[in-house]
């Protein structure tokens, strides 16, 4: 995770902060609910929404509320492919998929994950690229070996406002990252509210993703996906 600016611009951190949330609303929002989501003085997030407006990166409709604009599809798509991720990964990913396990990638935004790809078996590749909703990191074979890719101070300030801790807090959670980077992946065996097993493992060096595999496996199997798995993470991270 790289170090703050010196001097970060408050204008940029509010304005990504009102586009993001305008992302994952779910539903139009007006600005004034907008401001009460994220903490911040009503008459500035209007004058955010109306920004994003003028370049496209929102709409509004009807009833004055907002939703994303075409320069926010324009931004996303460009993103993915423009990084070549989508080139390199989806080979691998289709290859993974015939495992019959599902198979997910995604990034770390926060203290959470955001799931680029999903496919299970009955889904096709080619389907699987669909951002779904952040899940908390610390309960994904995706976004644990991420963490463990994290220095302790990195870690204290990902989860100091974090609205969801760790069970047992951020000892028990680093004695677990420490384990992950002795082993290179993360093994997670059902139990509790988790149905299915899954191992993972980081992408790229420095990582920028992280690679799944979930599904009915045993302990024995866990050695040779995971290492399938960091060899797949080698050709995507290439």
């Amino acid at each position: 995770m790289p170090a703050p600016a010196a001097q970060p611009n408050q204008s940029l951190i509010d304005g990504l902060a009102v586009l993001q949330a305008l992302a994952v609303a779910n539903e139009p929002v007006g600005s004034r609910e907008m401001a009460r989501r994220l903490g911040l003085e009503p008459t500035r997030v209007n004058r955010l929404l109306k920004t994003l407006a003028a370049l496209g990166l929102a709409r509004q409709e009807p009833d004055r509320r907002y939703v994303p604009g075409p320069g926010m599809h324009v931004l996303s798509v460009q993103a993915l492919y423009g990084s070549g991720l989508v080139r390199r990964a989806m080979p691998v990913l289709s290859a993974l998929h015939q495992t019959g396990l599902t198979v997910a990638l995604g990034v770390l935004w926060r203290a959470k994950v955001c799931y680029l790809f999903h496919a299970g078996p009955g889904r096709a590749p080619a389907e699987g690229w669909s951002a779904t909703g952040l899940f908390p990191a610390h309960h994904s074979a995706v976004g644990l070996p991420l963490l463990a890719t994290l220095s302790a101070t990195e870690l204290g300030e990902l989860y100091r406002d974090a609205d969801e801790t760790p069970e047992g807090g951020l000892a028990a959670l680093r004695s677990q990252l420490s384990q992950i980077q002795a082993d290179g992946y993360v093994y997670l065996s059902p139990g509790g509210s988790r149905r299915d097993g899954a191992v993972g493992v980081a992408v790229g060096h420095p990582a920028f993703a992280g690679l799944a595999l979930a599904g009915a496996i045993s302990p024995k199997q866990v050695p040779q996906l995971s290492a399938r798995l960091i060899e797949a993470a080698k050709q995507i991270g290439d």
